[in-house]
């Protein structure tokens, strides 16, 4: 029979721990079938708490036992087409959580909040634990958004918030600052006709620049996002991941100092390879207002400490997520996840 307790990792008020404590050697059947009788506890239990990490199935060894758990807990699994961070396919629409090198940290993020279709909620997968480090972090967007200045917050819910981001071609990827993603594989082609059906498709705007780079400018979206069952409204877009000033932030994080030269040198040579944020209006969103919101989240984090065969299931509204650094090997695997139609 299979048995469980209920906890809280480290006395945080998240994500709540759902261990295995009998059963643990169950087959994947009956996980699947378990995960099926309790899918409403899970899913009350995101929408309270906003994440849930359960622990201690032995059979959850690989991506096909993960996608087996998908089956049953996942409605809908999403593809990352216009997504910011590397990643790679490995089973179905299963991913590599970020083939981001092992010193970069990411910072707390609602997944894809930049575009007008984010998925509902995340499931992330350990399949080979950190050797030092690594920890996924995740904190309360309830609590971020308390915690937000609030003349600051005013301003982003009147005036919204658009994202405009360069991608270069894989000849000219050493000029760009951040995350090193060329546009074929934001893509997933490199046939600039399709990236412009995409585009069009998504709403998107483009400008081809002179070396083949792309700028792309994402929809004009609410800074805030409703949560559809709990009607809390909490904060919403990755403005803190697209403007030069945390960039550089970002950067000093890491210790990556030819990072932060190179960012720099671009603000100086080439500042149109930056990405950057801007309000309805048109106005650049401000350094100050950057700044504080780096900060914010910074303050916010906590740590979780992966464990093999560990699930993370993160409501994507009322939860961020983020990554820091490690040593040796980590392998997290992602999907993206409809809870519903699009409408």
């Amino acid at each position: 029979m299979i048995k469980f307790e209920e906890s809280f990792l480290n006395d945080r008020p998240l994500p709540v721990v759902i261990g295995i404590t009998g059963g643990r050697d169950a087959d994947i059947t009956r996980v699947a079938a378990w995960a099926q009788d309790h899918r409403a506890l899970l899913q009350d239990r995101l929408h309270t708490c906003g994440a849930v990490l359960l622990r201690g199935f032995e059979t959850l060894d690989g991506a096909p036992a993960f996608h087996r758990l998908l089956d049953v807990l996942a409605p809908r699994l999403l593809d990352y087409v216009g997504g910011t961070a590397p990643r790679n396919a490995v089973l179905g629409k299963i991913l590599t959580a970020t083939n981001l090198p092992a010193e970069y940290t990411l910072a707390l993020h609602q997944e894809m909040s930049y575009t007008a279709n984010p998925p509902d909620s995340v499931a992330f997968f350990c399949e080979t634990p950190p050797t030092e480090g690594g920890e996924t972090t995740v904190a309360d967007a309830r609590l971020v958004t308390a915690r937000l200045d609030a003349g600051m917050k005013a301003r982003f819910e009147a005036k919204g918030v658009r994202v405009r981001r360069t991608l270069p071609s894989e000849a000219e990827l050493h000029k760009k600052p951040g995350i090193p993603k060329a546009w074929p594989a934001v893509f997933g082609t490199d046939d600039p006709a399709a990236v412009d059906q995409i585009a069009q498709d998504k709403g998107w705007e483009l400008k081809w620049l002179e070396d083949g780079s792309l700028q792309l400018w994402q929809e004009l979206l609410p800074s805030f996002k409703t949560h559809p069952i709990t009607g809390e409204k909490v904060w919403f877009n990755q403005v803190h991941s697209h403007t030069p000033e945390c960039t550089l932030k970002w950067a000093e994080r890491d210790g990556r100092a030819e990072d932060c030269e190179t960012i720099r040198r671009a603000a100086a040579e080439h500042p149109e390879m930056l990405d950057h944020a801007f309000h309805g209006d048109g106005t650049a969103v401000s350094p100050d207002d950057s700044v504080h919101i780096w900060e914010t989240l910074l303050a916010a984090e906590i740590p979780v400490k992966w464990q093999r065969g560990d699930v993370l299931l993160l409501d994507n509204v009322l939860a961020m997520h983020g990554r820091l650094a490690f040593r040796g090997s980590r392998r997290v695997l992602a999907a993206l996840i409809r809870n519903a139609p699009v409408h």
